[in-house]
């Protein structure tokens, strides 16, 4: 792949096109769309707000809804153009939620398993996500990969990139567990540190079936990783979940997925600013390889 060999010069691309809207949300707009965030907060045992999932949220050039979901899918077998949409929602994301008033939650992002090839290979890569986090004061600690679609990757080189973050305190977690690519046997080669139980396990908790669901919360505890349900409709099927020994909890009966509230600031902050903050983390990681 040989774009990952000018990683900074397609990071500096994305930086470049940051906007910022009238109520302070950052966003992107590449190939005629437009890539924003929303965010679903995610609960702990206690109905304590434990950190919150980046969602995108995309619009064609007349303003209409893309489905992320399908979106992602048709561009999943192109890997520059998945590595471009995914940083582009990553680091919108990682603005949105540092400007929020949950910028001391965990924050989960969704990313591809191009990304970890990218960072198991390219130290600038690696450096430029490190200064960019703490540029916004956001710690690698409380970021969370979820990682999404592995057909047809290197394993190993998936393995080397989340090595790579772990040594910075960056945690996985392996999304939509129980759905065709989430196996138990990928999710005991990666030992991630969170595994989210898909919602068509979840769902069967509704009919009093819970097999499948005790599975997974055994499967996540045998490994030490922490379990999240997902898609949560229902206030029968969250106690159910809570009896079942999962750890965070997720989903519309929960909350729903929006716009994070900003934190108080004297004046809104100019995306020039901001573009010119980043692009000092893409300079300084560019001297800091050659040197």
């Amino acid at each position: 792949m040989d774009f990952m060999k000018d990683y900074a010069r397609l990071h500096q691309n994305i930086i470049e096109r940051i906007e910022q809207d009238a109520e302070n949300g950052f966003y992107i707009s590449y190939q005629d769309l437009t890539f924003t965030s929303v965010f679903q907060p995610i609960f702990d045992r206690e109905h304590n707000i434990y950190g919150v999932e980046a969602l995108a949220r995309i619009f064609d050039a007349n303003g209409a809804a893309v489905n992320p979901h399908n979106y992602f899918r048709s561009i999943s077998h192109d890997d520059e153009t998945s590595a471009i949409a995914t940083l582009t929602c990553a680091i919108i994301h990682m603005l949105n939620f540092s400007c929020s008033c949950h910028s001391d939650k965990k924050l989960f992002i969704n990313v591809t398993p191009v990304i970890f090839e990218i960072l198991s290979n390219n130290k600038i890569a690696v450096d430029t996500l490190i200064r960019g986090l703490q540029k916004i004061s956001v710690s690698p600690t409380q970021l969370v990969y979820e990682i999404i679609e592995f057909e047809g990757r290197n394993l190993e080189s998936v393995l080397n990139g989340i090595q790579k973050l772990a040594d910075f305190g960056i945690e996985v977690a392996i999304d939509d567990y129980g759905s065709a690519y989430s196996t138990e046997a990928r999710v005991r080669s990666i030992k991630p540190d969170y595994l989210k139980i898909d919602k068509s396990i979840v769902d069967l908790l509704a009919a009093f079936k819970y097999s499948k669901f005790h599975h997974a919360v055994s499967i996540g505890h045998s490994i030490k990783a922490k379990t999240i349900a997902e898609g949560i409709e229902t206030k029968a099927v969250f106690e159910r979940c809570i009896e079942s020994g999962a750890d965070y909890f997720q989903g519309y009966y929960l909350a729903r997925p929006q716009r994070l509230e900003s934190v108080a600031r004297p004046q809104r902050l100019e995306s020039v600013a901001t573009k010119q903050a980043l692009a000092e983390v893409e300079r300084v990681s560019q001297t800091t390889e050659s040197s």
